[in-house]
Order: structure tokens, then sequence, then C-alpha cells
């Protein structure tokens, strides 16, 4: 067998210099006001039909909003908690172009909490997502008080420079074509101050305002020689694999014991399923996004026109924590990646039953993954994707409790599979196959 050089010892292999390109950072304001009050919607649009070789790039460009507090006193804090900070004030992201929705996450506040507890580690939230959003963490258990930013009534403020985690745009390593026949809307629906943040009572909606809100785009712009040959090269066609997110809720009554929740998950290729139960929604000093209820689970699976999965369903006790979680992280395919970075690291916390959501100590953290690739991928979304197929399936969790418990919504995610497809020649319009 033929010797192979070490890749340190090839010479040969150098750094490219790019095509010829200029970077645009832009400030893209509201369309529809300057100013918006939680529990209201804010749009913003991201001009199209520019110059062919002109993209977005959404993985260098971040929303920029401030929040100001107008309760009548300074006592009157705001608290934008710590798993997700400003994010938690997002109750739903959409993105359309003409006409059409191409991306929209309803209670996008409690899934950003879940990624953050999947994904992000402690030292992240207190640094990087301090800074950002206003996240914090803390498993001082005797830090009661709930991490985050508080912002004191009576007019203080503070400004968020947040990248929109989660959309298929910003999970896609590819540049955003931006000559599309028609605008990019942003479309964000703001929460209530009772379920997106913790403050009294007194602190109205009216009162909670965030202005300006902005989109800081960074734009990339070939050069016409280098646009002209992209075009040739792709054929006109521009096409882009990516990931989104699709919510569904479903009510759990005190007394049950069972469930069968009915999600609706239509798709070419579904990846894994996240779902959680939240029993503290819309409580004024509640982390309404982020606590999560055990609620006494004892076994769960994802059914698709009756077929289990897994087949056999996924057990869980409140001395049995490790195999939900085994399979939590085997849904990012992380089970044996020792770099894997998260802050569910509090069996007391993960395994919590009806907890309060009012201090550090009683937010419950539990979450569920079931992962439905047929086949590990390379880690690129180059390389392959091989999720279930439920197109035009009936799709469902069903699972069962070892005890009653509080009344709660199942809040469950899928992560899909989208193709984004935009052709030059013909209409020249985005097309989503999902």
């Amino acid at each position: 067998m033929a010797e192979i050089m070490s890749q340190v010892l090839d010479y040969g292999r150098q750094k490219q210099e790019a095509s010829k390109s200029e970077i645009e950072r832009t400030i893209i304001p509201a369309s529809n006001g300057n100013s918006f009050q939680a529990g209201q919607v804010c749009e913003i649009q991201v001009g199209g039909n520019q110059p062919m070789g002109y993209f977005l790039d959404w993985q260098s460009s971040y929303l920029k909003l401030t929040v100001t507090n107008n309760a009548a006193t300074a006592g009157e804090t705001l608290k934008l908690t710590g798993g997700a900070g400003v994010y938690n004030m997002i109750s739903k992201i959409e993105v359309l172009s003409s006409g059409y929705t191409l991306c929209s996450i309803d209670n996008y506040n409690k899934l950003l909490n879940m990624l953050s507890d999947m994904q992000l580690s402690e030292n992240y939230k207190n640094e990087t997502g301090a800074l950002l959003a206003g996240m914090a963490y803390s498993e001082d258990e005797t830090a009661n008080a709930l991490g985050g930013v508080s912002i004191a009534g009576a007019g203080g403020t503070e400004t968020f420079c947040i990248p929109l985690h989660a959309l298929p745009m910003t999970a896609s390593n590819k540049y955003w074509p931006l000559f599309a026949r028609d605008n990019l809307r942003i479309r964000i629906t703001f929460d209530s101050v009772a379920n997106g943040a913790a403050a009294a009572a007194t602190v109205t909606n009216a009162q909670v305002v965030m202005s300006p809100v902005e989109l800081v785009a960074t734009t990339v712009k070939l050069n016409p020689q280098s646009a002209m040959a992209l075009d040739q090269m792709v054929g006109g066609v521009y096409r882009i694999v990516t990931s989104d997110y699709r919510n569904s809720t479903s009510s759990i009554a005190a007394a049950d014991t069972t469930f069968v929740a009915n999600v609706a998950f239509s798709h070419l290729n579904v990846d894994r399923i996240l779902f959680g139960f939240f029993n503290k929604e819309n409580v004024n000093l509640a982390d309404s996004n982020a606590s999560r209820d055990f609620r006494n689970l004892q076994q769960y699976s994802f059914v698709n026109n009756g077929r289990h999965y897994p087949a056999r369903k996924i057990n869980v006790s409140s001395t049995n924590g490790a195999e939900p979680f085994a399979e939590l992280i085997n849904a990012s395919n992380a089970l044996v990646d020792v770099h894997h970075a998260g802050s569910l690291n509090r069996n007391d916390l993960y395994l919590k039953v009806n907890p309060s959501g009012l201090d550090n100590n009683n937010t419950g953290h539990f979450l569920a993954g079931i992962n439905l690739e047929q086949v590990r991928q390379h880690g690129t979304e180059d390389s392959i994707y091989s999720g279930l197929r439920t197109l035009g399936g009936v799709t469902q969790i069903e699972g069962s409790f070892s005890a009653a418990g509080s009344d709660c919504s199942l809040q469950a995610f899928s992560n899909f599979t989208v193709i984004y497809s935009l052709d030059t020649k013909g209409s020249n319009t985005w097309v989503m196959t999902s």
C-alpha cells in the first residue's frame, strides 16, 4: 500500500485568495414604526431586487433593540431572566417573501431557552451571552434570586444585540441572495410582560417599550465578474439546504397520568423532536419560558402513523435522569463528544417536580429529545440528511406519568430539513420545500 504524507508536509495545499468582493454593514430600521410595546409586532424589511452578487450574511448580522421600562417607580423592575435574556421577549418570529412564509417559529422564546440549556455553557451565558442578550447562569444552590438583567422602572433602559438563532437562514453557512424579486420581511412578535419577563403585576405591556428596533445587516457584494461566474456555475438556481423548527402546543391536565399529543409535524425529513412541560406560563414574577416541569414523567416516544420511535419507549424516573439525558444529547449527535457544552448540570433541577419558577433553586430544567436520524451525519451541512419522513402522516408524542401533577402545556418542536430555491431565470422568487 502506498504511503501517504501528513498534511503538515503538503506544501502545495495553501489558502486561496477569495474572489473580489466588498463587505458592508447596514442598519435597517423597523418599517412599521419606531416604537413597539410588549405584545406588539415589529417588521423589518431587507430590500430585494438588488444587483446580482449581493448577499446577506445572516451569521454576521444581528437584531439591535433597546428596552425601556416606563413603570411608575424605579423599584418596579423588569427582569429578563438568565436562560435566554432578552430572547424571552420574542414570542414569535417569521421570515416572509413574495407573500410566502419562508419560516415561522411560534414560542420562539421557549425554544431559545431549550437550546440555551442544551448547547450553551455557564461560562458563555455569564460572559458573551450576558453582554449580548442579558443571559446569566448560576449553579450556586444558595443564590436564590433569578439570574438575568434587571431594568429599573421610571425610564431604565438596556440595549441588546442578538443573533437570530434557530432561524434556517442563520443555521446555513451559505450567504442569502438579495437579488430575488421581492423584499425579505422579518416579522417579530413581542411577548407580554407577564410571560416574557419576571416583573410585578403593576408593570404593564404599555410601559415596556422596544425602541429602536433595527437589523444590523452584513452584506457581501461580489464584483460583477465574480457574480456572473457564480451565476453561470449554478445555472441561475441558488439552492440552500438547512434546518428549521416548527412548534406544537398541547394541554396536560393536573389529573392526567397518560398523554397523546397530536403535533402535526408533517415534513420530508425530521431530524429530532424536543419537548418540555411548562407549568408557569404568564406568571408575573416567574421564569415562564425557562422553567420546565419534570411532571413525574415515566416514559415517552414519538409516533408516526402508529409506529413508535424508538420502538421501545424511553424510560425516566426520579432516580433515572440519565436515560432521557442520554437520548437528549444523542439527538444532537453529541453522546460521545467530550467537548459538548450545555448547562443542564444540576440533577435536582433537571428532575424538579412542579417548580415555582420564582427563584434559581425552583426553576425546573427537564427537557426531552428524540433522535430520528437514520444515519448519523458527518457534522456539516454538505454531508447528508437522513431523518424520518412524516409528510402526510399522523404524528404524536405519547407517554405516561407515574403520578398526577400540575396543569401545564406541552411545548414540542420538530427540527427538520428545509430546502430553499431561487431560480433567477424563472420566477426569481423563493420556493421552499420541507
